[in-house]
């Protein structure tokens, strides 16, 4: 499971990342995306190589629960594994009005998400 809050979701925008904290998210800034299985890596996964496949989860927000399906890329980089979850919601799957700042902004009802983890693979021990 990973655990975002966010209230610490920041953009080029005080104004935008104020209202994320304010009205759309002031009780409930957490939530979650749970995978069931992310499957194994080959054995032959080497440094400098990319591999993807689509991995199903669940989004929970605001006590709402949305399955979704991402779009994996992982990349070997020697010592770093990263992994880059992408996946497309809407608003109206969260439950929640999209987001407007009066006569002058609106948002398209598709939200698209992009998730980076770095993660440190450790040798395995004996034993």
């Amino acid at each position: 499971m990973v655990r975002i809050d966010l209230h610490t979701l920041s953009s080029d925008q005080a104004f935008r990342d104020g209202y994320i904290r304010r009205a759309m998210f002031p009780t409930s800034p957490i939530a979650t995306v749970t995978v069931d299985a992310l499957g194994s890596l080959p054995q032959s996964f080497f440094a400098g190589e990319t591999l993807t496949r689509r991995v199903d989860g669940v989004l929970s927000i605001r006590g709402v629960e949305v399955p979704l399906a991402f779009e994996i890329e992982a990349r070997h980089d020697g010592s770093v594994l990263y992994v880059l979850a992408r996946t497309t919601f809407t608003w109206e799957q969260l439950q929640m009005p999209a987001p407007t700042a009066g006569p002058v902004v609106s948002v398209d009802d598709e939200v698209k998400v992009e998730i980076l983890l770095q993660t440190f693979p450790q040798a395995a021990t004996g034993g």
